[in-house]
């Protein structure tokens, strides 16, 4: 039970960083899991990975406590329990967020991370459809793909798009973020690209890497200011691992800091609190919470277009045994037309609003004439902050490893918050008042026409409005008293121990954080390799 490196958790980055160090022969690794392994019959489908989702054996299914500037309502949280993470489970949009996310980290201080420095690691990770090119690699685990189906209707939304001035974008992800541009996805040959699949599997025959699912870490074993081994429960027996190198803790925004916490490190007084032993005082640990408001526009269609016709039984099951049969067609696909990246007023240097419509309604279901209730033909657009303000906190709910960390959004503390999104609802309004989509639709139900004032709208947003599952921060890498870890991500005050996953980062990015994800464990492999790729050469 003695390995180089000890992972805990097998999800977007743990298991990017179990597939790149075992490369090397030399070393001996152990993936530890809290979930198993994934294997839910719709796992690899695209567009079914709501019902992935709805399964308890797959999803943490988290919630927030009361959202005091939310009327009080928790928010669930869904979260990955299984190999892969919520790699496994998420809508598989392919956004790596803005330059100027990267390189505002460069410019607080943590070198080699600013924008020439990641997108090395952006290109290693991917094979675009596109191929290499400065912006995209060729070669790497994760498959990115197009989305266009007609069943999207893509083509009245770049029409009203264009008669309302926003330009076609045929790359969020290259040298500009900002227009309208069709969906890009994580999917190849019709299957969900998870981190699982694209890196792990191709590594489990390797004899220096162990997986282990089912393992519920208990605590990181410190003994002298040092991590030295990880304590987890499995099959009812708890069992100890030691390492002669290093531990790194990749599980996520809300488990890391809770197992951080479990172990003596962070705010000690709340560690006193719960019975724990303070190993280590880190204020840090748990704070600066960023997550992206949601709220979703809906407008009913005068015709029974989009994507809810072929949720009508016969339709799906012809679908469902085409992808089974050759993995193409609509369910290969994750139902999303496009992305649309804005900025809400002058002055801002990056937009600060994202649009995804889809012409599916939310928690759509099968239906079937006469047999069930007439579904909604819609077009519904989620629209994101990008950039807020407000923060949160992760906490621990007791000092029992097995109980759900408790989690505080604090969505709209910040007033800007809340202004950024009335705009960018009033925004959505405005695309939908554009030929060709005005005559596509029948008034608006969500918010509603008849909300038209500002506190209208937000009393709307707090009733309805949600978040994007892209939560960062918790870890948060820094140079402060404030920062959890460095810009090696090691732990400050701890050695032998690193956070490596989106809980490092300072703010969340303009974009969705998969990808992100899998650039940190990607760029964390190299450094505790001793390596580094060379910085892009940008215009």
């Amino acid at each position: 039970m003695n390995f180089d490196y000890i992972i805990i958790g097998a999800g977007s980055a743990g298991a990017v960083l179990a597939a790149r160090l075992s490369e090397d022969p030399e070393v001996s690794v152990l993936l530890l899991e809290a979930g198993g392994k994934d294997r839910h019959i719709f796992q690899l489908m695209p567009l079914v990975f709501q019902k992935v989702v709805a399964s308890d054996s797959y999803n943490w299914k988290y919630e927030t406590e009361p959202e005091p500037f939310m009327d009080g309502r928790r928010l669930p949280i869904p979260r990955g329990k299984t190999l892969g993470g919520s790699s496994s489970i998420n809508a598989l949009i392919c956004m790596r967020g803005h330059r100027r996310d990267y390189d505002r980290f460069g410019e607080a201080g943590l070198e080699g991370w600013g924008y020439a420095d990641v997108l090395p690691y952006f290109r290693r990770l991917e094979s675009n459809w596109r191929g290499a090119t400065p912006y995209h690699g060729g070669e790497g685990p994760i498959r990115v793909t197009p989305v266009d189906y007609p069943e999207m209707l893509l083509g009245p939304l770049c029409e009203a798009a264009k008669a309302m001035g926003i330009a076609q974008n045929d790359d969020p992800n290259g040298e500009r973020q900002e227009g309208i541009s069709r969906m890009e996805a994580t999917i190849g040959d019709g299957r969900r690209s998870s981190t699982s699949r694209a890196y792990l599997y191709p590594a489990l025959g390797r004899p220096n890497l162990t997986v282990r699912t089912g393992a519920l870490t208990l605590r990181i074993l410190i003994e002298r200011g040092r991590a030295v081994g990880v304590e987890y429960l499995r099959d009812g027996q708890t069992l100890q691992a030691r390492t002669s190198r290093e531990v790194l803790l990749s599980a996520g925004s809300y488990n890391s800091p809770q197992i951080l916490m479990l172990s003596g490190v962070g705010p000690a007084d709340q560690l006193r609190a719960m019975g724990i032993t303070p190993q280590h005082d880190l204020p840090g640990v748990g704070q600066n919470l960023s997550e992206h408001p949601n709220y979703v526009n809906v407008y009913p269609l005068r015709e029974k277009a989009g994507l809810t016709g072929a949720l009508r039984l016969d339709r799906a099951t012809g679908f469902v045994a085409r992808w089974f049969l050759r993995h193409d067609g609509l369910f290969a696909s994750n139902g999303a037309a496009a992305n649309i990246f804005l900025r809400s007023r002058e002055g801002l240097d990056r937009p600060d609003m994202q649009l995804t419509p889809m012409t599916v309604a939310g928690g759509a279901n099968l239906w079937f004439p006469g047999l069930t209730p007439a579904p909604l033909f819609c077009y519904s657009i989620r629209i994101g902050v990008m950039h807020p303000r407000s923060r949160g906190w992760v906490r621990l709910r007791s000092g029992d490893p097995r109980d759900k960390p408790r989690i505080q959004f604090n969505m709209y503390q910040a007033p800007e918050d809340m202004e950024t999104m009335i705009r960018a609802v009033r925004t959505c309004r405005e695309l939908f008042a554009q030929s060709p989509l005005r005559e596509m639709i029948v008034g608006e139900r969500l918010p509603g026409t008849q909300r038209t004032s500002d506190a209208q709208l937000a009393e709307a947003i707090r009733k309805d409005g949600n978040h994007r599952s892209h939560p960062v921060g918790t870890c948060t890498m820094g140079v402060g008293n404030d920062a959890v870890v460095d810009a090696q991500l090691r732990v400050r005050g701890i050695e032998g121990l690193r956070v490596v996953d989106a809980s490092v980062l300072p703010e969340v990015p303009g974009g969705n954080t998969n990808l992100p994800s899998i650039m940190i464990g990607e760029k964390a492999a190299d450094m505790i390799r001793g390596r580094k790729l060379p910085a892009a050469e940008l215009s």
